[in-house]
């Protein structure tokens, strides 16, 4: 899919406070997409997903609240970077792109895509992102869309209080499944709110590790405008670093199934990693669970 590249009047250049100037021109000569393997149909096995679902957290107003970092833009939406987290963004807007014959995850009404430079996790499958979508002409275009947005506003907006009872969004144009959810919060931003959590997506039976795994966040704007899709990378200090069945997992860590045996308990392994990271200090993740929480709380999202 050919990307255009957002105009100088609108990917501007910030000031850090001290005065150093951060130029967050895309560089053409390196675009930032992802690759992701295509295929036409979801691999066998799929994964089912597995999600511990204990109370609702209800979202609120956000308190006044400062954010320190530096502030970011890329229209239509601009956050706060947290000290240490990255360096800076790049952006990227895509025209239009639909038809019959394109894969589900090229579809786009149009969107902008949010890159953090200099991200504090190097050598990871996911880019650090930010997506926005506009809302309904994306849930009209695709059924993935409509869904998750369906799924976010059971969430939020459900009668009698916002609700974790329902499946969580997933993240449409992706080419896996979602293996297990853990950690999940909801959470407001400035003009809306979502929910997040941590995840790893897969086309087979995968281990859990820290080359895969990241922070995820859906949420939509208070008018509905936008829906927002945040893929953070993350590690977790119980999780091996990679996806290899032999890479060592760390103590207090869960061994996954042996690969080659078709009784296998994917199912129990998914189950315990992920109470194994409901258990896990929010601020022991790299980076802090609270760090990406305050980017997300800092977010603005205005036409």
């Amino acid at each position: 899919m050919k990307k255009v590249l957002l105009l100088p009047a609108i990917l501007t250049i910030l000031t850090l406070a001290c005065g150093v100037t951060i130029d967050l021109t895309p560089n053409a000569e390196n675009p930032t997409a992802e690759t992701t393997p295509a295929f036409t149909e979801p691999a066998t096995p799929t994964p089912e997903v597995f999600i511990s679902r204990t109370q609702a957290i209800p979202v609120t107003d956000l308190p006044t609240k400062t954010f320190e970092g530096l502030q970011v833009m890329v229209a239509p939406v601009s956050f706060v970077l947290p000290p240490g987290l990255a360096n800076g963004v790049s952006g990227e807007q895509f025209p239009p792109t639909e038809g019959q014959d394109l894969p589900y995850w090229e579809l786009t009404p149009g969107h902008v895509e949010i890159k953090l430079e200099g991200y504090a996790l190097q050598n990871r499958f996911h880019e650090p992102k930010v997506y926005a979508y506009p809302a309904g002409a994306y849930a009209e275009m695709f059924p993935g869309a409509f869904e998750s947005i369906r799924r976010l506003d059971n969430i939020l907006y459900a009668p009698g209080g916002p609700t974790l009872n329902d499946e969580l969004p997933t993240v449409p144009f992706f080419n896996a499944a979602q293996v297990f959810a853990a950690n999940i919060q909801l959470i407001s931003f400035q003009n809306g709110g979502g929910v997040r959590f941590v995840t790893e997506y897969s086309q087979y039976f995968a281990t859990i590790n820290n080359t895969d795994l990241f922070y995820h966040f859906e949420g939509v704007t208070r008018d509905g405008a936008y829906y927002i899709v945040a893929i953070l990378p993350v590690s977790a200090p119980v999780l091996a670093e990679t996806s290899d069945y032999a890479a060592t997992v760390p103590a207090g860590g869960i061994a996954p199934p042996d690969i080659n045996d078709p009784n296998a308990n994917w199912k129990g392994y998914y189950d315990s990693v992920q109470t194994l990271l409901n258990n896990t200090s929010p601020e022991s993740f790299q980076p802090a669970l609270s760090q990406l929480d305050a980017l997300i709380q800092s977010m603005l999202v205005n036409p």
